[in-house]
């Protein structure tokens, strides 16, 4: 069974914040819903993916 946006995390989408320090006030993306939450969860509670806590390049 493939997951499906359902619609329920934009109801939880964080608040705007330079994407720069996203990570490290607590901000976790959804790579298949596309938005960032502030949740403590580790998976979406729209399509139970697990959510990304980390930038996927450190730029120095």
């Amino acid at each position: 069974m493939g997951r499906t946006c359902r619609g329920i995390c934009e109801m939880h989408e964080a608040l705007p914040a330079p994407n720069k320090i996203r990570y490290e006030i607590g901000q976790k993306r959804c790579t298949f819903c596309g938005i960032f939450m502030s949740t403590c969860d580790a998976r979406c509670m729209c399509c139970k993916a697990v959510l990304r806590t980390k930038p996927r390049s450190k730029k120095k």
